[in-house]
C-alpha cells in the first residue's frame, strides 16, 4: 500500500483515503467514538479530498470569479456498523458517487485495519454568491473525472 500523509491523504484508484486516530475527545465515557463523530470523520475526508484535487474551497469563498461557488451538505445517511475506540487508527475512503449538473453525491466508509465501522451517502450542493443553486463550474468538474 502507498505511503499515507498525515495531512490530506492519498488518492488511489479514484477513492480518497485519509488516516485519521481517535482521539480521547472524540470518545464517550467508555472510550467509544461518539456517533456524530463519524459524520465529522467524513467531512474531513471530503474536504481533503477536494484540497488533494486542487480545489481551493477558502478561495471560492471569495466569489472573484463569476462561476465560483460553495459546497454546502444537503443531504446525509449513514449506517452504523461497529465501533470505532480510543487510539484506534482509522482510515476514512471517499469516492464520488454520482456527478450531476449542480451537485455531487459522496459516498464514504469509515474503516479500521480493513474493517468497515460506518458507511454513509452524502449529497453535496453548489450555491453562488447569493445562495442560490449554481452549476457545477467545468474546472471542478474536470477534476472528478
Amino acid at each position: 500500500m502507498a505511503e499515507l500523509s498525515p495531512h490530506s491523504g492519498i488518492i488511489k484508484d479514484g477513492i480518497h483515503i485519509l488516516p485519521l486516530r481517535v482521539y480521547y475527545e472524540d470518545t464517550d465515557a467508555g472510550g467509544i467514538v461518539y456517533y456524530a463523530n463519524y459524520l465529522k470523520y467524513m467531512e474531513r475526508g471530503r474536504s481533503e479530498m477536494l484540497t488533494m484535487l486542487g480545489i481551493d474551497q477558502r478561495k471560492m469563498l471569495e466569489f472573484l470569479k463569476p462561476d465560483d461557488i460553495r459546497f454546502v451538505v444537503v443531504r446525509s445517511e449513514i449506517d452504523y456498523v461497529n465501533s470505532a475506540r480510543l487510539n484506534d487508527e482509522i482510515t476514512v475512503h471517499t469516492k464520488v458517487a454520482q456527478l450531476g449538473r449542480a451537485s455531487l453525491m459522496m459516498a464514504q466508509e469509515v474503516c479500521r485495519a480493513g474493517e468497515m465501522l460506518a458507511k454513509g451517502i452524502v449529497r453535496v450542493a453548489a450555491l453562488n454568491a447569493q445562495d442560490k443553486p449554481a452549476r457545477l463550474p467545468n474546472k471542478i468538474i474536470q477534476k472528478f473525472t
